[in-house]
């Protein structure tokens, strides 16, 4: 039997209710707060890897359109020379003539189509369409001191979607 009297004839409220009552701004408070924060995150651009041998480098687009059927070139630039300037820093992946390199882009990168590049060459006719696609670097080819360039482009029909920067090295 308990000892303590009814709320009811205690003449008191329910406590519980009023307590939920008063915490219930705060918590409208709190979701409209964290619905703000999640709206103002910026998605990550895809990523793509290069392998060769033993080592491999992840990196995200320098520049990537979300919503755009292309890139606009000159927020490209500048996003380019933004990544730069904060210190990001080319990835390097060491290579030897007769290697294998492997490339691999996520999954909508494939669906926009993408082509290797390297100083500019095309390594394939037409974009790629898969997520992985692999080639063995060319015994004649000679790596400079300072590295050859590889960009994986991403888009097809001269719409560009996506560009990544590498730099091959002996």
């Amino acid at each position: 039997m308990s000892h303590r009297p009814h709320p009811a004839e205690a003449g008191s409220t329910d406590s519980l209710g009023d307590m939920t009552r008063a915490r219930l701004p705060l918590l409208i408070a709190g979701v409209a707060v964290l619905a703000l924060g999640l709206t103002a995150c910026e998605k990550p651009n895809p990523g793509a890897t290069v392998f060769s041998g033993t080592t491999s480098q992840f990196r995200q687009a320098a520049c990537w359109a979300f919503d755009a059927d292309s890139l606009d070139a000159n927020s490209c630039a500048q996003d380019v020379v933004g990544a730069a300037a904060s210190g990001a820093q080319t990835a390097s992946i060491p290579v030897v003539p007769g290697q294998v390199i492997g490339i691999s882009v996520d999954p909508v990168v494939a669906d926009a189509g993408w082509s290797p590049r390297i100083n500019g060459q095309n390594l394939v006719p037409s974009p790629i369409t898969s997520t992985y696609f692999r080639f063995t670097f060319p015994e004649f080819q000679q790596v400079s001191e300072d590295g050859l360039i590889m960009e994986i482009v991403a888009g097809k029909d001269e719409k560009t979607r996506g560009i990544w920067i590498f730099k091959l090295v002996s």
